[in-house]
């Protein structure tokens, strides 16, 4: 098939990258602005946030079924939710790093942990509406949507390099405990003309509410239903859910190896613009890798990468408690590439999972099956932010930085926030190298028998 939208289109539709740009502050720097500008206990914001992350998960379960039956607006059912989200959104990223340091407590804990709820719930709904959106811009061309989600990952590499600069900024500039919401405020700007014209561009194009309920629905019993009966779809949803855990354990404390190890948040931005640009590299690369390697062991290859990756940082990051930068940014990339590895075959290693069960029982979950592939990231979200957090909280980091840095301080830090991840990574890793059983080879073979099938019955 050939492109037929225009290229007005497929830009308008690849700006939704913007929204990554909006939320980039809290969404990789609130457990840092929570901690030293808000000085919440890191002990209580894992509390508080595990409950948001908790609720933001089941929330997620429900965004289709929202989206489908609840009418909020005069256009189409996916324009609706973009056009009216989009200011929620707004004000849910501003409240979420809003200084309100000479608060209460509790306060602070409330206005942080309701604005990141609304925003995270919010954004299940906003991102299942923008795939509505795309999918009626671009209709059943699978050419035009292949070009409008390239050019979003083409701007979003721009991106990647823009919040790089996020840790220098909310240190340099005048405005004190306020840089965050400076900065948060700036980056957030683009996002609502991003969102309208996205929205306007299905203008005729997007169904109104209800008009696709004759269509059988996929509910909650038939996902995790689907997962119980299908081995290998959970072994899938496991090793993702593991890995998953493992990044958002890592991703909970990285920023304060730049605070306290070494001593100096600017340098992380030096750090972060390194790593985006090998990251960008290694996404023209590795996948290249990853097709000779095979679906399966890109995965495998992928984890283990990680894992080497980060039990390295822990034991060449700081060692003896004295930083070592360079060596840090050197490993780090190694991450990078592993990521990249595995990162283009995650979704179509669960819709081989369908395929099986499928050619194996000639019962159709396919529509379930990349479904599947979202509550992992939620479920590890959850898990990992709260043990982080825990973790720290456990080896005496107090916040505001109001407790001893020495090198047995360093060397716990550095265990907790990079060794144990490293070996969940190493988990995921055996797991998917052990019980998954599907080769390409199957998959292609699953998937042509069953688009025969498929075929044979409609005769």
């Amino acid at each position: 098939m050939e492109v037929t939208s225009s290229k007005k289109e497929i830009w308008t539709m690849g700006s939704y990258s913007l929204l990554t740009l909006a939320i980039m502050v809290g969404f990789m720097y609130l457990n840092t602005f929570a901690t030293e500008v808000l000085v919440i206990p890191a002990g209580t914001l894992a509390l508080a946030l595990g409950v948001a992350k908790l609720l933001d998960f089941c929330f997620s379960l429900f965004a289709g079924a929202i989206i489908e039956k609840i009418k909020i607006g005069r256009t189409g059912k996916n324009q609706s939710w973009l056009y009216l989200g989009r200011w929620i959104l707004a004000v849910s990223i501003m409240a979420e790093v809003c200084n309100t340091s000479s608060a209460p407590l509790i306060v602070r804990v409330a206005v942080l942990s309701v604005s990141y709820t609304v925003l995270n719930c919010l954004m299940n709904i906003l991102q299942t509406a923008y795939y509505g959106v795309l999918a009626a811009v671009a209709g059943p061309n699978m050419a035009n949507r292949n070009a409008m989600t390239i050019n979003m990952t083409r701007q979003s590499t721009v991106i990647t390099i823009i919040s790089s600069f996020i840790p220098t900024f909310v240190t340099i500039l005048p405005f004190g405990n306020w840089n965050y919401f400076i900065v948060a405020f700036v980056f957030m700007i683009p996002m609502p003309f991003a969102l309208g014209a996205i929205a306007k561009c299905a203008d005729g194009k997007d169904v109104p509410v209800g008009a696709t309920a004759s269509v059988n629905q996929v509910g909650i019993g038939d996902m995790f239903g689907t997962l119980l009966k299908n081995p290998q779809m959970l072994v899938l949803f496991l090793v993702f859910t593991i890995l998953y855990i493992a990044q958002f354990t890592y991703q909970a404390n990285y920023t304060y190896y730049f605070i306290y190890v070494v001593g100096d948040f600017t340098k992380m931005t030096l750090a972060t613009l390194i790593n985006a640009f090998v990251g960008f590299l290694a996404a023209m690369v590795m996948p290249k890798l990853g097709a000779k390697l095979g679906k399966k062991m890109s995965c495998v290859t992928g984890f283990a990468m990680m894992s080497l990756a980060l039990i390295l940082v822990s034991f060449f990051g700081a060692p003896n408690g004295v930083p070592n930068l360079t060596a840090y940014i050197i490993i780090m990339s190694l991450l990078m590439a592993g990521t990249y590895t595995w990162m283009p075959y995650m979704v179509v290693l669960f819709l081989d999972a369908g395929e099986y069960f499928l050619y194996k029982t000639g019962k159709d979950t396919r529509a379930i099956a990349a479904g599947l592939a979202s509550p992992p990231m939620k479920i590890g979200m959850t898990v990992g932010n709260t043990l982080g957090l825990a973790l720290l909280s456990a080896i005496g980091f107090v916040s505001g930085g109001a407790f001893e840095i020495s090198v047995t301080w360093i060397t716990n830090f550095m265990r907790v926030t990079f060794m144990l991840p490293g070996f969940i990574y190493l988990a995921a890793a055996v797991i998917m190298l052990l019980f998954y059983k599907i080769s390409d080879k199957d998959a292609a073979k699953y998937a042509q028998a069953n688009a025969e099938k498929m075929k044979q019955d409609k005769q």
